[in-house]
């Protein structure tokens, strides 16, 4: 296994398996949040592409994800 920090904080992890198998996993942090993919089929350039999708939600985007019961927020 190998981990890899960047200069951003973007963590990257690589496991290989026997016969030539890997897991990927990215991790990038955003204020408060974290956001991790993990992918045996997706390339590392693909998992950055899925992370660049995702986006800081404003307060009221949480309120209604909440309110609808899409996600849970727990402390």
């Amino acid at each position: 296994m190998t981990c890899t920090v960047d200069a951003h904080g973007e963590m990257r992890t690589v496991r290989d398996f026997p016969g030539g198998g890997r897991d990927v996993t990215l991790t990038r942090r955003h204020r408060n949040a974290e956001a991790e993919v993990t992918s045996q089929t997706l390339d590392e350039p693909g998992l950055r592409h899925l992370l660049n999708t995702l986006h800081p939600l404003s307060d009221t985007e949480l309120e209604e994800l909440m309110r609808e019961k899409k996600i849970d927020h727990r402390l």
